[in-house]
């Protein structure tokens, strides 16, 4: 966990119950309108179901490249 991420948490706990169970709340309501990821947006995806050695493996390392690129 980020050292930022672990800042939040550290305020959140710090929150009289009441503020917490709003905090929480809205947190749920965030994380439900969240997209989900679809297999669409797999970049392995069309590798599944591939024999081993089939090609996987140039498949996983075009995924990791197109990771790196996005950042």
């Amino acid at each position: 966990m980020s050292k930022n991420a672990q800042a939040i948490l550290d305020e959140i706990r710090a929150l009289p119950a009441q503020e917490l169970r709003v905090v929480w709340q809205e947190l749920q309501r965030w994380l439900e309108a969240a997209p989900q990821a679809s297999e669409v947006d797999d970049p392995i995806h069309s590798a599944r179901g591939m024999f081993a050695g089939s090609r996987l493996n140039e498949a996983l390392l075009a995924s990791r490249a197109e990771e790196r690129r996005r950042g």
